[in-house]
């Protein structure tokens, strides 16, 4: 009976070793597409979180005024500061250049005195939480 069993386990044992030479891994290549709109979309959530989740962050207003006035202001900003956001809101009847995002009143002030170089009425202040209708 014992020599049957090792008889078995010697045939097995053999049997594995032939059968993993014939096994192989499989190698090729993951090609993703996608389709382009989902980059658009990534970018737009972006936008939107960041005007959503920032409301109650410290800002820098630097125009407040009309349209036109509004727009060449903050490209202006831009140009010169790339690093810090700037957005413009319209709350009537003026449109108005918010700059920045920040988390304290020291970091803040911090940047205005740099700011107030090239927009001398700048001021920090806290943007109004707008309350949601039920």
């Amino acid at each position: 009976m014992r020599f049957l069993a090792l008889k078995r386990r010697t045939i097995l044992t053999v049997s594995a070793f032939f059968c993993a030479g014939f096994a192989f891994a499989q190698q090729g290549e993951i090609t993703i597409s996608k389709d382009p709109k989902i980059d658009k979309l990534l970018t737009y959530q972006k936008e939107i979180n960041q005007e959503t989740d920032n409301d109650n962050r410290l800002k820098i207003q630097i125009f407040n005024g009309n349209l036109r006035n509004a727009e060449k202001v903050k490209s202006k900003f831009k140009n010169k500061h790339s690093d810090i956001p700037v957005n413009i809101k319209f709350e009537t009847p003026n449109y108005k250049v918010w700059v920045g995002n920040f988390r304290n009143s020291l970091e803040a002030e911090r940047y205005l005195v740099e700011v107030k170089e090239t927009f001398p009425n700048a001021f920090v202040f806290t943007p109004k939480k707008k309350k949601k209708k039920n």
